[in-house]
């Protein structure tokens, strides 16, 4: 089963909307949790572009399910194997600390269980068949997240 990982974003931060509003009484408290939820956003949304666009300059695909024609190691690609995802879940947890409340780090928690079990890994066996020793290589010197 395959969801888009913009929709498996939307629904991270649903659930930590519901989860979040259907038990107030775990919210905290601390205008410093706010202020770290408005800047993971940001950071999050321009390491998506970053990533994106690298992609697009070394015009190889930016679709997770369609065939790479290059393999992309500069730019966030040069620390990061997911740099997207990983904007993605700063986004997640930006918006669980705004939600200020314990439980919608459950969002986020999904968020990361499902890419790195369901997604990540079919999207690795596709780079290793297309780009074998190079992407191998790749890998053992770039981490998967950060």
């Amino acid at each position: 089963m395959f969801i888009p990982p913009p929709l498996l974003l939307l629904v991270a931060i649903a659930i930590s909307y519901l989860v979040s509003s259907m038990f107030p009484g775990l919210k905290f408290n601390d205008a410093s949790f706010n202020i770290l939820g408005l800047a993971l956003i940001p950071a999050g949304i321009t390491l998506i572009l970053w990533a994106s666009s690298t992609l697009t300059r070394h015009k190889t695909t930016t679709h997770p399910r369609k065939k790479p024609s290059k393999l992309v190691s500069t730019g966030p690609y040069s620390w990061s194997r997911n740099p997207i995802y990983l904007g993605f879940l700063l986004i997640s947890i930006g918006t669980a600390l705004l939600f200020a409340n314990v439980l919608a780090f459950v969002g986020p928690v999904i968020f990361f269980a499902f890419t790195s079990l369901l997604i990540i890994p079919f999207e690795e066996d596709m780079l290793t068949k297309v780009f074998g020793k190079s992407y191998k290589s790749y890998t053992k010197h770039i981490r998967r997240w950060v």
